[in-house]
């Protein structure tokens, strides 16, 4: 560098020496006795013009008009070769090339009326350099440094440190005035043709230099898929780098969301994305990679959706988290997995969830009789839970009547506790009334109330009515009613029932716990009478044999039905 900076130095001096002493003196007074050379510009220039303004600088010989003749080299000095200041590179400027079209005099230097103008051979050498329109392009402010030979923040070589007694080729020039990509907010990518077909092609050859360094970007913009994407869609394969592999994070699983999965709708690039209205909108081209914006259905439900991309997830987006507390991550965004029902939530969620898997049951519109696949992918993951709940008991337990079987879970058997004993009291026997809901638990008056679906299995027992009768506190414990009155556990006036099994297990439904004697005593002990009667003497409900019940719906309803025959 400092052996190239000598030289420069050199030059410049050998240069200077000779306008000072030999072009001042001599060259520039015989200029203006030169035929034409004192001639005005603006006058119309002829064949016979060929001498104009070469008698001090230029080729007369050279093609081109009057003004590209007289461009070095050659200089005041009778220099050509390109390492003095006053050669330098006029020739690659004034001359188009395979990288740019011919620039005009008045680019650098104020192009005098006439040789005797002001400012034109009355100061001493270098030549004032004076940008015009192209190099100040962008608002741009250019110079240039005579010590170091180079131009500083042209539009024409941007921060390049072109030299300008050191010319490049058109060989070397990609690259030297701008990085390729240039850096952000250009898109990082170097497929230049993408956007600039009409400049350069796809091997990266110039094809219309009068397109190039002009003082306009030449782009073609408005279909996304120039950038991203293919003839499908806009979102990737292929990136902006022309990625196509799952496992690029600018790939990833754009498809599966862009199209949707069998169990979810398409997303919309609007959801994910700011989508520009054109390319050089701000924040689109600025700088890889792409920013992550949720909106509309990631937020529903008041989440607040967050991307990680050291991870490649998503956190607390609705899409993949939909269960208010549920804080889950999205799955790996380039590692391709399937999803199944419990990815997102759980089957069934939890609490206040229903805890039943038959989802078809409220959200028949959306999940199949099978309970699992998705019939209508569009209302899935889209921001709304579709509930349809019917007033019908049965449609979440029950069958013949809303007790079950079958329970919340499906279980029909009644060793299951969801089952046991209920149709046993809901129907009655030939011995015993039939039992209200009511009387065990707290019937809802609506499928929503509060109470009702936003607890935990097993549901909750509100004893009431005849369990509670004669004082009795009746509780539920490891599947068995302790110390209930319809059982015998308490008889009236605190005397004792007699019955050989008060407390009896509530999944054992096989008529052995039903048997007489089981909640009182036959007859009951003292103080109930001997048995020098029927029962049915006193009793009117049962007849005379003492065992068929004439009047079932009056035994174990917290009356005891007595008259004296």
């Amino acid at each position: 560098m400092a052996e190239r900076r000598t030289r420069r130095s050199q030059a410049f001096a050998r240069g200077a020496t000779l306008s000072l002493g030999v072009v001042l003196a001599g060259a520039v007074l015989a200029a203006l006795s030169a035929p034409g050379c004192l001639k005005r510009r603006d006058e119309p220039v002829t064949n016979a013009d060929v001498a104009r303004c070469t008698s001090c600088h230029g080729d007369p010989n050279r093609a081109g008009d009057f003004v590209h003749r007289a461009a070095p080299p050659v200089d005041l000095g009778g220099n050509t070769d390109p390492s003095y200041p006053g050669v330098g590179a006029h020739d690659i400027h004034l001359n188009a090339s395979g990288t740019h079209a011919a620039l005009a005099c008045d680019e650098c230097h104020v192009v005098p009326a006439a040789v005797d103008s002001p400012g034109h051979a009355d100061s001493a050498l270098p030549a004032e350099v004076v940008f015009g329109t192209l190099a100040k392009t962008g608002e741009r402010e250019p110079e240039f440094d005579a010590a170091t030979q180079s131009c500083g923040n042209t539009y024409c070589h941007r921060t390049s440190d072109a030299v300008w007694s050191l010319p490049r080729t058109s060989a070397d020039a990609c690259g030297t005035c701008h990085a390729l990509p240039p850096p952000a907010p250009h898109p990082q990518s170097d497929r230049c043709s993408t956007c600039h077909a009409d400049v350069i092609d796809a091997e990266g050859r110039i094809i219309a230099p009068e397109l190039h360094v002009d003082g306009s970007v030449e782009y073609k913009a408005g279909d996304c898929k120039n950038c991203h994407g293919s003839d499908a869609n806009p979102a990737p394969p292929a990136d902006t780098l022309g990625n196509s592999d799952f496992s690029a994070i600018s790939v990833g699983a754009h498809q599966v969301h862009l199209q949707g999965g069998a169990s979810s709708r398409p997303l919309a690039c609007g959801e994910c994305h700011i989508v520009p209205e054109h390319v050089e909108d701000p924040t689109h081209i600025d700088a890889p990679p792409a920013e992550v914006t949720f909106s509309g259905v990631g937020e529903s439900a008041k989440h607040h959706p967050s991307w990680d991309r050291t991870s490649a997830t998503c956190a607390g987006s609705y899409c993949h988290a939909p269960t208010p507390g549920d804080d889950r991550a999205s799955p790996v965004w380039n590692v391709e997995k399937p999803l199944d029902c419990t990815s997102c939530h759980g089957a069934p969620p939890p609490l206040p969830h229903p805890q039943t898997t038959t989802c078809s049951a409220c959200h028949g519109a959306v999940v199949g009789s099978d309970n699992h696949t998705i019939i209508d992918r569009s209302r899935h993951v889209d921001g709304t839970v579709d509930v349809k709940v019917t007033s019908d008991c049965t449609s979440c337990h029950g069958s013949l009547n809303p007790a079950p079987p079958a329970d919340t879970l499906g279980n029909i058997k009644t060793s299951a506790a969801g089952v046991g004993a209920h149709q046993t009291h809901v129907l009655g026997t030939e011995g015993s009334r039939a039992v209200p809901c009511g009387e065990c638990h707290v019937v809802p008056k609506s499928v929503l109330a509060a109470g009702h679906l936003d607890s935990a299995l097993p549901a909750e027992l509100a004893f009431s009515g005849v369990a509670l009768a004669y004082g009795a506190k009746p509780q539920y414990q490891n599947g068995t009613g302790k110390n209930p009155s319809c059982h015998g556990a308490v008889f009236p006036d605190d005397d004792p029932s007699g019955g050989s099994n008060t407390a009896p297990q509530w999944t054992r439904v096989d008529g052995s716990q039903a048997k007489c004697g089981s909640c009182h005593g036959v007859p009951p002990p003292a103080p109930h009478p001997l048995p020098s009667y029927p029962c049915s003497h006193c009793h009117g409900d049962i007849a005379d044999d003492g065992v068929t019940f004439t009047h079932p719906e009056l035994h174990v309803d917290g009356v005891v039905t007595f008259q004296l025959q």
